[in-house]
């Protein structure tokens, strides 16, 4: 972009470093199409997904590269790979779901599968990345941005991709500002759906510029506080094991109660279901179907206090209490 003199004043953002940055790094604008560039790097011919997963990221494989065949793989209750050993010029997908899996687990998962290893850490932005193995990581989820991705490997190659704008999708972000996140919600839906058909492209410069200005320090001790905070209280009646404070994206907790992402609504706690279609799969586990109908992941990012947590404790351990 050209330099311009005089004028009106633009969005003034102060001027840092990107997270990840460097010769090892590609930035790209959505996660599903990090994982794509991250297959494109390789000499696979097939690739192993778990069942329980987002549909888009298997339509961006089959869009981009038709010829990589597509296998699914059962996770046990650890969340790890149950069932499934990559050959000679194979990958594995796995996600470190919720971001909660400690280092000893990706060190092991690492070391298991190097060579042939996609960790998905778009729930874990903060997971350190390991050597041999590519690490996909999601912008979106941690930050007010309306695009962006990672992708992480050492010796990756920057291929040329088409360079997208996000400043016309953003005014969700904006509008939440002065109004709050609901107020802007069907805007946000919008946006997801853009992501959703647009092609795969390099990250937006408005979404750098917000990433060089994001106090990362700051988010992720607040994020880990508040999953103590939460795991405080919820810990003694999850049914998912959550082993450490992680800097995660949400927390997760797992009960018996599939109605209770709906019962938390009117008191403006805000549950997304993640992977509804996992439980619609026939070919799904009875513990992935378990997963998708029964699992909250309660809000901790960088918005909330301790107080905050308190509250959303509370309340769910209220709603169960009255179930």
């Amino acid at each position: 972009m050209a330099k311009e003199y005089g004028g009106y004043l633009p969005l003034e953002l102060p001027e840092g470093n990107a997270y990840y940055q460097g010769e090892d790094v590609a930035a790209l604008n959505s996660g599903r199409y990090a994982i794509v560039y991250a297959l494109q790097e390789t000499d696979w011919n097939c690739i192993y997904l778990p069942y329980y997963i987002c549909d888009t990221v298997k339509e961006a494989i089959r869009r981009y590269l038709p010829k990589i065949r597509i296998r699914f793989y059962h996770i046990d209750e650890s969340l790890l790979p149950a069932d499934v050993t990559p050959g000679k010029q194979e990958g594995l997908l796995w996600v470190n779901y919720f971001g909660i899996q400690p280092d000893a687990v990706i060190d092991r998962m690492a070391e298991q599968y190097s060579g042939h290893l996609i960790i998905d850490h778009t729930q874990a932005f903060f997971a350190r990345p390991r050597k041999g193995v590519f690490q996909v990581y999601s912008c979106r989820k941690f930050f007010g941005v309306s695009d962006g991705s990672y992708v992480i490997k050492e010796h990756i190659s920057h291929r040329p991709l088409p360079q997208h704008y996000s400043s016309l999708q953003a005014s969700h972000l904006l509008h939440s500002l002065e109004f709050g996140t609901n107020y802007a919600y069907a805007l946000n839906k919008e946006n997801e759906q853009r992501l959703g058909t647009m092609e795969m492209g390099a990250m937006s410069p408005l979404t750098s510029a917000i990433l060089q200005a994001a106090d990362y320090d700051t988010v992720k001790k607040t994020r880990i506080r508040n999953m103590e905070r939460l795991h405080e209280i919820l810990g003694p009646h999850n049914r998912l094991h959550v082993t450490w404070p992680a800097p995660a994206m949400s927390y997760p907790f797992l009960c018996s109660d599939p109605e209770l992402r709906a019962k938390l609504l009117p008191y403006k706690i805000y549950v997304p279901c993640l992977w509804t279609e996992t439980a619609e799969n026939p070919e799904a586990s009875p513990w992935e179907v378990y997963l998708a109908d029964h699992l909250c992941v309660l809000p901790v990012d960088q918005r909330y206090t301790d107080e905050d947590m308190q509250w959303i404790g509370k309340t769910v351990l209220e709603l169960l209490n009255n179930t």
